[in-house]
């Protein structure tokens, strides 16, 4: 199987590095753009299914980017991590770091990272269920979320440093599942 990963389109949050989360904010001039340049650079891929995250940022990048080639399922497992009462906030100011699979911190009301892999495997293994071997697959998604599901595709342990993956807007990358 095929699956391409994209990073949603840029928003006015991603421009002011503040970290988004949960909140459901659209994409911006430039994200849209990043979107149709994308759908432009992937325009003789041939997919046959798109998962999306059904957070507004990303489903309007999926919906730019597949227009009426396949089908979108939109599944709440793609869902960026939630930041609980940080979102909107500089993750620079931060005490803890949020991505230290050992601390695996629920600091300020966040998702723990490992319940986001928890997540990421089960889009995963919904992913290969519903498709066939040969299949090839769009999934449009969010930043931490991908690095999460990268490293499910690729292997980790708890000593991993995920922040060494990380996905602009608008970017996409292939992987053989």
């Amino acid at each position: 199987m095929k699956l391409y990963v994209v990073r949603h389109g840029q928003t006015d949050w991603n421009l002011k590095d503040l970290a988004q989360g949960r909140a459901d904010i659209p994409l911006n001039a430039r994200g849209i753009k990043q979107a149709e340049e994308l759908k432009e650079k992937i325009r003789d891929l041939k997919f046959d299914i798109c998962y999306s995250s059904p957070l507004l940022r990303a489903k309007e990048t999926a919906e730019i980017i597949v227009g009426d080639k396949c089908k979108i399922i939109y599944d709440d497992n793609l869902r960026e991590k939630d930041f609980g009462n940080l979102e909107g906030t500089d993750s620079k100011t931060w005490e803890e770091d949020d991505y230290d699979l050992r601390l695996n911190s629920s600091y300020g009301g966040m998702e723990p990272i490992l319940d986001v892999f928890k997540r990421s495997k089960k889009a995963l293994e919904r992913i290969k269920t519903e498709n066939p071997e040969d299949a090839r697959v769009l999934v449009v998604a969010h930043g931490t979320f991908l690095k999460t599901l990268h490293f499910n595709i690729v292997g980790y342990n708890l000593d991993t440093d995920i922040t060494t993956f990380k996905l602009e807007n608008g970017e996409i990358r292939e992987y053989e599942i």
